[in-house]
């Protein structure tokens, strides 16, 4: 039984998450000084900005691997991968818009970051060594 919802599904997930991620990071301001105390530096500002802005842009590019792999194909017809991809930027783009509506502390996208963008991309890898390099049918 080949389930064909998954395919839409995926790319929908992972499109929102892209979306709500370029969003955090052209209006990240907000976000930045709720890291921040009541009376802050403006060396410390930068910091935080810094360390925000790394982290956006390391889920950009996280992200960025795992549509490679769907969109050429590697890995779109993998029903584990899939599901699991799909659970996980659903779970980002709800967390991450909660973020920009109710203004997070920065410091927990990092949350977001490792549940959400890591996990996926590392069975994303996966499966695209497994398909290119080991040549097998997953």
């Amino acid at each position: 039984m080949r389930v064909t919802g998954l395919i839409p599904a995926r790319f929908l997930t992972l499109t929102s998450h892209l979306v709500l991620l370029l969003n955090i990071l052209l209006a990240r301001e907000e976000n930045v000084k709720a890291c921040l105390p009541l009376e802050y530096t403006p060396d410390d500002y930068r910091r935080r900005d810094g360390e925000f802005l790394g982290g956006l842009i390391a889920g950009i590019a996280l992200l960025s691997v795992e549509f490679i792999g769907f969109v050429t194909g590697v890995s779109m017809f993998t029903g584990l991968a899939s599901l699991i991809s799909i659970l996980c930027h659903s779970g980002a783009s709800i967390s991450l818009a909660f973020m920009v509506i109710d203004v997070w502390d920065c410091r927990m996208y990092w949350w977001v970051f490792g549940l959400c963008s890591v996990l996926p991309t590392l069975i994303e890898v996966g499966v695209i060594t497994s398909v290119l390099i080991l040549k097998k049918n997953v």
